[in-house]
């Protein structure tokens, strides 16, 4: 996590430096929001190097309570993106870090059991962003594909023995979470570049 606040302190600071060289479009720095599944809430920033490249770092929320249970997903990321046509379409590469956090009351003891699985991820993008180009506001859809890496799994189940075969299969069942490959898709990305 620190690594991300890094970067996304360079890339404020140099926001300002390169949009004030190039003063024309195609450069600048930028805020965006955006809508999609798995990842309802999304948010970020992105700096235009040049109207073929750009960088942004980004964080995607997923959280749903289903009777006594909480589901929280969330992943930090940053892309390098290419504009190949200096365009709306790009591709982006990215690595982010993905965090499963869920949590559930059984009913009879009232005991609180948590799962959480942690994975780096790598990250691949195709995406629009129409209007970035000309600075101001901007709409954008995209598609990423998400591949974690070496999930880390921690189970907190007091009470229950290690050999119990729910807590076998929990375990089980997270780490096929955290190795498995999905798809997040961005339905609608709204942006402004200063």
């Amino acid at each position: 996590m620190s690594q991300l606040k890094v970067i996304l302190l360079v890339i404020l600071l140099s926001g300002s430096v390169a949009h004030g060289e190039d003063g024309g479009s195609g450069s600048g720095l930028g805020i965006n929001l955006g809508i999609g599944f798995p990842f309802l809430s999304q948010f970020g920033v992105n700096f235009q190097l040049t109207n073929k490249l750009g960088i942004s770092a980004g964080y995607g929320i997923l959280d749903l309570d289903v009777d006594e249970a909480n589901l929280k997903l969330d992943m930090p990321e940053v892309y390098l993106n290419y504009h190949p046509f200096a365009g709306a379409f790009y591709v982006g590469l990215g690595i982010g870090k993905e965090t499963l956090d869920v949590t559930a009351t059984e009913s009879t003891t009232s005991t609180e059991i948590s799962i959480e699985v942690d994975a780096m991820t790598t990250l691949a993008r195709l995406g629009w962003m129409w209007g970035a180009d000309n600075g101001g506001f901007w709409f954008g859809m995209d598609l990423t594909y998400i591949k974690p890496n070496s999930p880390e799994v921690t189970i907190s189940a007091p009470g229950v023995p290690t050999s119990d075969p729910n807590y076998i299969d929990a375990v089980d069942a997270a780490e096929d979470f955290g190795q498995s490959s999905y798809i997040n898709l961005t339905l609608a990305r709204i942006g402004w570049i200063f």
